[in-house]
């Protein structure tokens, strides 16, 4: 077996894994070592291109036998190129050995690895997606300081922990969002500096330089950092451009998790549909077509009831399908993102804390639930796990592309005559994910014959601290869930009321 020892890098190992894929060596004749903490091993700052200067024996590849036949470097698809970098940022013992494993299997002709019924293609998809959604949080979560003005360079400094190796892939984007001014983002495994044009990265030393560099003291940090209003404005502001939001009003020394939820808080998004309703001539573009490439799996079309359903990989880690529940047909269907903690133990449809909730704003809107049909637009409960507890997952576009076959099943059985969606998933499921939720607030929109009234998600409403801030969203879903009656009992919208027709945007 080879002991190959390569740098905790997917540039090194592409390079590994293109001689030994030269050489026709097999995953199983392979142990993949990080040379990090070795005693001998090449330092960290070792950079690709002295790799490719001493060549592969550095890291324990032999060359090939002047006899041995080479082969030729198989062409990978840049899709799968990515995906492989993505999953490469993911600290696990085994990392650089998926890897290998998947691109070999690609490179004999077994297209069937990336599926989610495959164990490698499971494991990758697995991977790629805790990497996507950490950065995600990376990019949200991170606070930055301003150190004091008569310091050198760089002006602002921040601190994250994250649990996989996500300093380059989070660091481009910050740059190509703050310009010209200078910061360092540090976190345990190493530390990034952007002056402006370049990122410069620095990793953790060995051992010998670590005792040459110089001592710290313990509140170094602490006296360079200093905050002021205007500095978290800064930050807030730079927050409300890359992400298209705004944090919940908040005292700002305690502003460190942006709500979770729509792009737009609640009374500036009404705002902007009452605007829009005034308008005439509302054009929306339609949704582009979605492309997708040979790597991708197909979906498969179900063979069975809905408990059998294997279209996507959410049934590995639910307990069971939530199906739809209420009359057929009904004048009126609901439809939430998808099922929760509680939803998912017993199997009905909005029976947790939201489900109670919007028990009491259909109250207010003066419906009774027995008359609606509540459904969701994906039926298995995604989550992952995040300091010992559950938590919940918003839904890839693949996956709720996957779950419309058995939504569309429901919506031809009920023939609701108007549709309520909770949350953007759900009316991104019936138009498009190009559709935005806060540009449709307040506003009915044509669809297939039937009309669409989008609202909040009632969890949401249960997330706010702000008592106001979720009363007035409360009060929002209310109001969406009146006009929803009224339009079911009517053959035409409310006078006034501003339909946009969506047909020409349908898939």
């Amino acid at each position: 077996m080879k002991r190959i020892s390569i740098e905790p890098s997917f540039a090194i190992w592409r390079r590994a894994a293109r001689v030994l894929l030269q050489q026709g060596v097999e995953p199983s004749q392979i142990e993949w070592v990080e040379s990090e903490g070795e005693a001998g091993a090449p330092s960290l700052r070792a950079t690709e291109s002295a790799f490719a200067t001493a060549g592969a024996s550095e890291t324990g590849i032999a060359p090939a036998p002047a006899s041995a036949p080479v082969l030729a470097t198989p062409a990978i698809p840049r899709e799968l190129l990515s995906w492989l970098k993505t999953a490469a940022c993911f600290r696990a013992p085994d990392r650089w050995a998926l890897l290998y494993r998947v691109l070999w299997r690609w490179t004999r002709g077994e297209r069937n690895v990336l599926d989610l019924d495959d164990p490698d293609g499971a494991l990758l998809d697995q991977r790629i997606r805790t990497i996507e959604r950490e950065t995600e949080d990376l990019l949200t979560l991170t606070l930055f300081r301003r150190r004091d003005p008569s310091m050198e360079p760089p002006e602002f400094v921040g601190w994250y922990e994250p649990h996989h190796d996500l300093l380059e892939r989070a660091a481009e984007r910050f740059a190509r969002q703050t310009g010209n001014s200078t910061w360092m983002l540090a976190t345990p495994h190493g530390a990034v500096f952007w002056n402006g044009m370049l990122l410069r990265t620095d990793r953790p030393v060995t051992a010998e330089c670590e005792q040459a560099a110089p001592v710290l003291e313990a509140n170094a940090m602490t006296g360079e950092a200093i905050t002021s209003t205007p500095t978290e404005a800064l930050w807030l502001a730079y927050y409300c451009k890359a992400f298209n939001a705004q944090p919940s009003p908040v005292p700002l020394r305690y502003w460190r998790r942006p709500p979770a939820g729509p792009p737009l808080p609640a009374h500036l998004a009404r705002e902007r549909s009452r605007l829009g309703a005034q308008s005439a001539a509302v054009t929306v573009p339609p949704m582009p077509p979605i492309e997708y490439s040979a790597v991708t799996p197909p979906l498969r079309e179900p063979t069975g009831p809905l408990a059998t359903c294997r279209r996507c990989a959410l049934w590995r880690n639910a307990k069971q399908p939530v199906a739809g529940a209420g009359p057929a047909p009904a004048a009126i269907m609901v439809i939430g993102e998808q099922p929760g903690e509680h939803g998912n133990q017993h199997g009905e449809p909005f029976t947790g804390p939201a489900g109670q909730l919007l028990d009491t704003v259909l109250a207010r809107a003066g419906l009774e639930r027995q008359t609606l049909y509540l459904t969701y637009a994906v039926k298995h409960y995604k989550w992952e796990t995040l300091d010992q507890q559950r938590v919940h997952r918003t839904p890839v576009w693949r996956e709720i592309e996957a779950c419309q076959y058995w939504l569309e099943k429901e919506l031809a059985q009920v023939a609701p005559r108007v549709v309520v969606t909770l949350g953007a998933t759900a009316l991104q499921t019936l138009t498009g994910p190009h559709v935005n939720l806060s540009e449709y607030l307040g506003q009915t929109i044509a669809h297939n014959g039937r009309l669409i009234v989008p609202t909040w998600h009632p969890s949401y409403a249960l997330g706010m601290a702000d008592a106001t801030l979720r009363d007035n969203v409360v009060a929002t879903i209310a109001a969406a869930f009146s006009r929803a009656a009224a339009l079911a009992g009517d053959s035409a919208p409310p006078e006034g009321e501003h339909v946009r027709d969506r047909s020409d945007a349908q898939r």
